[in-house]
């Protein structure tokens, strides 16, 4: 039942794609893929491959050959401090900004994590001031963004690390709360689905495997169609 279930979700899925994109198969869309090492696409052994963006863009391309990924500003470590710089100092961001017609962003938790690794002495009341600092980066990301980029922005929440430190994990879920608080952003979900050695399949890694990325890619596209 359950398989069959999940045969007719992907059908409405891939027919909502194909009405969506139809009637620009021939015109250019371009993706603009910003972030952390998921926007990279690190798989569970370390190694740099498919991201959301990249099997995103392999479904849409059923419907439109003709589909761009701009992944100039999908970094290891980047960090919304990085980009609040580049966002005000590099013109070749803004022009990516304007020309764009998706733009994902995955960004915040090297924030959550560098920022804990200077606390000496952590407690809850360190992890709100935390997190405050971060929202208010998040936000003012998201308003230099804003000022160049009109479309929507998909915003990729962080999963479950299965961590045993208790402020990092606390940590996440008030990262994605802080994520999913801007009402300018579209967020996508990710803390309860991605989880175990079906999508973390390397219990010594922090990154997932290829069927998680492919499950970002999958909800986004259902995100969309919902908004």
């Amino acid at each position: 039942m359950k398989k069959i279930l999940k045969l007719v979700i992907l059908f409405i899925i891939s027919m909502s794609v194909y009405y969506i994109y139809k009637g620009t198969k021939d015109s250019n869309t371009i993706i603009l893929n910003i972030g952390d090492e998921l926007a990279v696409g690190i798989n569970s052994f370390g190694i740099d491959d498919y991201s959301y963006a990249d099997y995103y863009k392999l479904k849409i391309e059923s419907y439109n050959n003709n589909v761009e990924i701009i992944n100039n500003y999908a970094e290891d470590n980047l960090s919304l401090k990085l980009l609040q710089e580049k966002l005000k100092n590099t013109n070749e961001i803004k022009k990516d900004l304007i020309n764009s017609h998706i733009l994902f962003i995955c960004l915040g938790y090297n924030d959550l994590k560098y920022k804990l690794s200077l606390e000496e002495n952590i407690n809850i009341n360190r992890l709100n001031l935390i997190i405050s600092q971060i929202e208010s980066d998040y936000n003012n990301v998201i308003k230099e963004i804003r000022k160049y980029y009109k479309n929507k922005i998909i915003v990729i929440g962080y999963y479950n690390t299965n961590s045993t430190d208790y402020y990092l994990n606390n940590g996440i879920i008030k990262l994605n709360r802080v994520l999913q608080n801007n009402k300018d952003v579209v967020f996508i979900d990710t803390y309860n689905e991605i989880k175990g050695d079906y999508y973390l399949s390397n219990p010594g890694s922090y990154y997932p495997n290829n069927k998680a990325y492919q499950l970002i890619a999958d909800k986004i596209i259902a995100k969309t169609l919902e908004n």
